[in-house]
């Protein structure tokens, strides 16, 4: 069974609710993780209140949970500022089911369609972080040791090291405000910086031999098989 989890702080009310009327989720599996007071829900959906520090991992985490409480088994993320159609949500939802896989995505330009899993060297995320499609049977689930920023990082290199990997499909969205209130932001900037060394910490193997990888062809080496990253 299908739910939609949308984080939002209600400052795009047209926007969340014309996603929520486009999603083909109905309103009863719908989940608003609502980040400030007063705001504006459509009629039906379920709304929890997270007014805590800013953590878009705690508040995933928050709707994945009452999803699964709720008898999920997979949960579409969304951020509040897409555009998708009537048929986004349920392709992401059957391919997820047909492919086996940990998570569905839209595909990324010159990204290639289908699975994605194992070898990430050099290291691209495959995963869109405004939207995707969690097998919540899985038990993968974000990381909120990040706040803001490559926390769908994370969950992409996770996904395709440790789980069954993530398929990357063709569907209709658009993201129309892309970082929008992150530029104008000192708060989240300050995160942005703070996860950046997190990242980069955390997976400094990987984003080393990437970094070698590239540099290699750089200077006319041959593409070999990729090494595995640990």
């Amino acid at each position: 069974m299908l739910f939609l989890v949308v984080p939002t702080a209600g400052t795009r009310e047209a926007l969340l609710t014309r996603l929520i009327e486009q999603s083909s989720v109905a309103p009863e599996h719908t989940i608003i993780i609502a980040t400030r007071e007063n705001i504006s829900a459509p009629v039906g959906c379920h709304v929890i209140q997270d007014f805590g520090a800013i953590n878009i991992q705690r508040w995933w985490n928050h709707g994945i949970q009452e999803a699964v409480r709720l008898g999920a088994t997979a949960v579409a993320v969304c951020n509040d500022d897409l555009t998708i159609g009537s048929q986004t949500l349920p392709r992401l939802h059957e391919a997820l089911r047909e492919s086996g896989v940990t998570i569905a995505s839209p595909a990324r330009k010159g990204t290639k369609l289908g699975l994605h899993k194992g070898h990430l060297v050099p290291y691209a995320p495959v995963l869109w972080g405004c939207l995707w499609v969690l097998d919540v049977t899985s038990h993968l689930r974000p990381d909120e040791t990040f706040h803001w920023w490559y926390g769908d990082h994370d969950l992409d290199i996770r996904a395709r090291r440790d789980y069954a990997g993530i398929v990357s499909v063709e569907v209709e969205f658009t993201h129309e405000h892309p970082g929008q209130h992150t530029g104008a932001s000192d708060e989240l900037l300050e995160l942005v910086d703070a996860d950046t060394r997190t990242y980069e910490t955390k997976y400094s193997r990987l984003l080393w031999l990437t970094h070698m990888y590239n540099r290699f062809l750089c200077r006319g080496g041959r593409k070999t098989k990729h090494p595995k990253a640990p």
